[in-house]
């Protein structure tokens, strides 16, 4: 809508032209005014920028108009009648489409070169003479002209260009492209000297002239070329190569005709001797072959090479290494990734519906409470790491005032309501360190919305309708987990932990983790809180019971028994859902 409302305000402008200068449009930083270079506008010009007041008299009635200066605007860049402008950032927060801009800068005269090269050319063609009084004038294509004189020159040498445009020239000599044309032919003409420098550099005897790279290759060929006692057969350095892949060797044969047959030995480390194997020939100044992979393993893989001299009635000897002093070839060590691990990674969900005053959903003392979280376990330099969200939602309020309501309505002596409505949706991040194989700390900061409900007709949800939040506050609620635990992950093992949410409330608890069967797993939890509001600490015995029969996935029920004090207490249970992979 925004680039909608630009391109309308900019298509109005010659309405609007007649009109003192005003700001179009803001678009972010840009500030665009309907002032160009025709008013003697451009890049770097200060215009001021001046908002305009109207208020009405309330004694006489009648409208008053005033302007103030707001600031300074400073071009960026112009058009023939709109301007694109900007502003620091406190000025540009207040700017308005509307708003009026004088030009405080003295103003510019600006030149179309163009449109001064064809004035200059019609100057030039009408002083050379215009036709006879009474002659007739035969109307002359000069785009045309021009363009088939263009087409002509694709693909031709400079010279042969230079000739077709002065051709023009000549047929046409009143064409409004003459000035183009003649920095076309100086143009070209500096291409000419250049390639004609190039060339001649080229054919030079001198030394000097020549490019570095084939100067330095035709002095090493005369050299190799005059040192007869170098080897008849050269090779690329070879380093390094990988395990178990064959190994490819080219050779160059620097004399072709002083080498018939030729072979590779090859020895891999351990092995009692060489393999020999033939080079096969490629052209004349090559010898290929490709050594098995079976024979490339880790270590240094020695070789040479032997060949036949034809000039010596087919004498046969070392051409490269030795069988005493062979060439080596570092093979790397065979290293392999090693196999994904089990176990990695784990997600759990749970929910839990928490009574305290056993009246389930007509109590005031109840809440339910959803996690779900994604476990990683890198092992090092942090154990583990889980990423989760949750959801805590119940009433909660002063137990004495609860029991002590006959009508059941969390009313205290005065007739006042006590209770409040809590909801709290969280995300939360936990960072587990291994300090010993069977010890390890686990922190977790929580973080996420808090709403608190105190009305007596409070339900679920009513704080989400815009309509009516009377009695509803909403503020962000903060919390962190701390826990240690005693014992292997995956085996029996004691965890102690102490949580706190501002808002919700604290949470004390001890959880032991029991293997009575592999396929059963069974945990019993004790817990000492006071949520889900900061109000009176209750207990809470817990027992989860899982069915592991299969290796990726188990479920297990949770049963648990909840007091404040003797006479308000409760029974409630939950599930829960793991995934191991």
């Amino acid at each position: 809508m925004k680039k909608l409302s630009i391109i309308v305000a900019i298509a109005l402008l010659p309405a609007v032209a007649v009109a003192e200068p005003t700001v179009l449009a803001v678009d972010g930083e840009k500030i665009y005014v309907d002032l160009g270079a025709k008013d003697g506008v451009g890049q770097g010009s200060e215009l001021q920028l001046d908002h305009e007041v109207v208020v009405k008299d309330p004694r006489s009635g009648a409208t008053l108009r005033d302007r103030f200066a707001l600031g300074t605007l400073v071009v960026e860049k112009s058009g023939d009648k709109i301007s694109v402008a900007r502003a620091d950032g406190t000025l540009a927060k207040r700017i308005l489409a509307g708003d009026h801009v004088v030009l405080l800068s003295s103003p510019r005269h600006f030149v179309d070169p163009w449109q001064v090269g064809v004035d200059l050319s019609t100057h030039t063609l009408a002083a050379a003479g215009t036709p006879a009084a009474g002659a007739s004038a035969v109307a002359i294509d000069h785009v045309a002209l021009a363009g088939d004189a263009w087409r002509d020159t694709l693909g031709k040498a400079p010279e042969q260009r230079i000739a077709r445009w002065q051709k023009l020239l000549k047929e046409d000599p009143r064409t409004t492209y003459s000035m183009v044309i003649a920095n076309e032919i100086a143009s070209l003409q500096v291409q000419i000297t250049a390639r004609d420098e190039a060339l001649a550099r080229a054919r030079s005897v001198d030394a000097n002239d020549r490019n570095p790279r084939i100067q330095q290759l035709a002095d090493e060929l005369a050299r190799t070329q005059q040192e007869s006692s170098s080897p008849l057969v050269a090779v690329a350095p070879l380093v390094r190569a990988l395990p178990g892949h064959p190994l490819q060797m080219a050779f160059l044969v620097r004399r072709p005709t002083e080498i018939g047959e030729a072979w590779l030995y090859t020895r891999a480390p351990g092995a009692p001797g060489f393999t020999r194997q033939p080079l096969r020939r490629d052209g004349d100044t090559y010898l290929r072959a490709t050594v098995d992979g079976r024979r490339v393993v880790a270590g240094p893989l020695a070789w040479y090479v032997e060949a036949t001299d034809p000039t010596q009635e087919n004498d046969t000897g070392p051409v490269l290494g030795s069988q005493q002093q062979p060439e080596l070839i570092q093979i790397d060590e065979d290293v392999t990734e090693p196999a994904i691990e089990a176990g990695r990674s784990h997600i759990d969900a749970h929910v839990d519906y928490v009574d305290f005053d056993g009246k389930l959903n007509k109590g005031f003392d109840q809440y339910y409470q959803a996690e779900m979280d994604f476990t990683y376990r890198f092992l090092e330099p942090v154990y583990a790491v889980r990423l989760g969200f949750g959801t805590l939602s119940g009433t909660g309020g002063p137990k004495d005032v609860i029991d002590a309501d006959q009508t059941h309505q969390c009313l205290d002596s005065n007739g006042d309501y006590r209770c409040k409505r809590v909801n709290f949706t969280y995300v939360y991040t936990e960072l587990e360190f291994r300090l010993k194989p069977t010890i390890a700390l686990m922190i977790r900061p929580q973080a996420g919305l808090l709403t608190t409900d105190d009305m007596p007709t409070a339900d679920a949800g009513r704080c989400r309708n815009a309509v009516d939040t009377a009695g509803c506050k909403f503020s962000t609620g903060l919390g962190a987990r701390a826990r240690v635990r005693f014992g292997a992950e995956n085996s029996t093992n004691l965890a102690i932990g102490a949580s706190f949410t501002d808002g919700v409330g604290t949470l004390l608890e001890a959880a032991y983790h029991w293997l009575p069967n592999p396929v059963v797993p069974v945990q019993l939890t004790v817990q000492v809180t006071d949520m889900p509001l900061p109000e009176d600490f209750g207990v809470r015995l817990i027992g989860d019971v899982g069915w592991k029969s299969l290796s990726w996935f188990y479920p297990s029920v949770r049963v648990s028994y909840q007091a404040r004090d003797i006479d308000h207490s409760g029974f409630s249970g939950g599930m829960a859902m793991n995934f191991d992979w």
